[in-house]
């Protein structure tokens, strides 16, 4: 039995989809399939149900996967301690980045600068909130499993093109864009829950013509008259052109925390890290 081994059953487990878990490792799925079957027949169990279109774990798999889990959690503090007990910021830092990816980003390169001994992986959506350092979202984390503190509390706006009819009102409300064209990031993220949680206190579904993955094109998008977007103002702060007004909308907000798992050594990389990135944050506020 090898290390690799625990690791790929852990994020199978997780994903439940041996395809998946072969994306994250960079390895052909049979590799995954074969490591588990190795591992299923090592032990002397079924570690997962399969059925002809689903992939589910065992009761044993269950079982298995919670002692694995733990030890692989022990084993990366462990490792982490280690790095800094030699009194030098090291390691490598695991960071799953969902909101305030531009000013994050900054604090990343800042941070490597000083700290080229430490290396990052990064993941802006997918995975087990478990398995990273740090969490930057807007989504509330149990907090049972994790510690929190706000990063940013921001203002939202209203971003349009310039010969938008609404960029001539002087105060706009949510149920002014009810026959609007909405462009927003993909189902699921921060900018897209905004749009509903807004237009639905209005009293409607926005009418979504528009949804990319690539902030790139929603801007494009607007500059182009192709509709408006409800967005965070500070994180998405110099990113338009002289083409794109803003407008304020009502007082709403969007609250970014950072989280860190309870059960989790805090590195000394991991520290730093955040203070760099709160100061950062006040910096640009």
């Amino acid at each position: 039995m090898e290390l690799l081994w625990l690791k790929y059953f852990c994020d199978a487990a997780q994903t439940e989809n041996f395809s998946e878990t072969a994306r994250h490792y960079f390895v052909p799925p049979s590799n995954i399939s074969q490591t588990i079957k190795k591992l299923e027949k090592e032990l002397g169990i079924e570690l997962f149900d399969r059925t002809k279109n689903k992939l589910t774990l065992s009761t044993g798999g269950r079982i298995y996967y919670e002692g694995v889990k733990r030890a692989l959690d022990q084993l990366e503090s462990t490792k982490a301690a280690l790095s800094d007990s030699t009194g030098i910021i090291s390691g490598e830092l695991r960071l799953k980045v969902c909101t305030n990816r531009r000013i994050v980003t900054k604090a990343i390169e800042h941070f490597s600068e000083l700290y080229p001994s430490v290396s990052f992986r990064i993941r802006h959506e997918g995975g087990q909130d478990s398995d990273f350092d740090i969490i930057i979202t807007d989504t509330e984390l149990d907090s049972d499993r994790f510690e929190k503190k706000l990063l940013i509390n921001e203002k939202v706006g209203l971003a349009l093109n310039r010969k938008n009819p609404l960029a001539e009102k002087e105060n706009i409300e949510p149920c002014d864009l009810s026959s609007e064209h909405f462009i927003t990031m993909h189902e699921g993220s921060s900018m897209y829950r905004l749009a509903k949680r807004i237009c639905s206190q209005a009293g409607f579904e926005p009418n979504i013509a528009i949804c990319t993955d690539d902030p790139l094109y929603i801007r494009k998008y607007i500059e182009m008259g192709l509709g408006i977007s409800i967005f965070p103002i500070f994180s998405w702060k110099g990113q338009f052109s002289d083409g794109v007004m803003l407008k304020n909308i009502g007082d709403f907000h969007r609250k970014t925390y950072i989280y860190h798992p309870k059960n989790r050594y805090i590195s000394r990389a991991s520290s730093v890290f955040k203070e760099l990135l709160f100061k950062m944050v006040e910096n640009e506020l």
